[in-house]
């Protein structure tokens, strides 16, 4: 009855793995093949270096948040803008990837591995919200 379902299927011969199989030529003329053998034959790419603990990256703000920001007047001071740059190497430092940030007056909701404001919130506006996809909360 198996003969019916896979009609002339043999055992699979095997080969010798050190042994250089061709490929089979396509339209390409053997680009492909020349192309696998380069990457085959490469050496990995060394890793980008790591940015260090506390790195000083500067914080940005994605354009949805500056447009809170001026919608909703909150003052963004040099200090409250150091606080919050504070706060993301912090949260960075313990392995977070989504926090939210409370100042005083607003809630910033950051991207710590971007170094990104994702959205800002106001005073009034953060009585009886429900903050989702955040792994942390710093207050400052």
């Amino acid at each position: 009855m198996s003969e019916l379902l896979i009609p002339n299927v043999g055992p699979i011969q095997p080969k010798d793995v050190g042994a250089e199989t061709p490929l089979r030529k396509g339209a390409d003329g053997g680009a492909f093949e020349k192309a696998l053998r380069d990457i085959s034959s490469s050496k990995p790419a060394a890793p980008a270096p790591a940015q260090p603990a506390g790195s000083t990256a500067p914080l940005k703000f994605s354009a949805h948040a500056l447009n809170r920001i001026k919608d909703r007047s909150i003052a963004m001071s040099d200090d409250l803008k150091g606080k919050l740059e504070k706060a993301v190497d912090t949260a960075a430092q313990k392995g977070s990837k989504e926090s939210l940030i409370l100042s005083d007056d607003a809630a910033f909701i950051v991207s710590v591995k971007n170094k990104t404001v994702i959205t800002v919130l106001d005073r009034n506006q953060m009585n009886g919200n429900v903050f989702t996809n955040i792994d942390s909360t710093v207050v400052i």
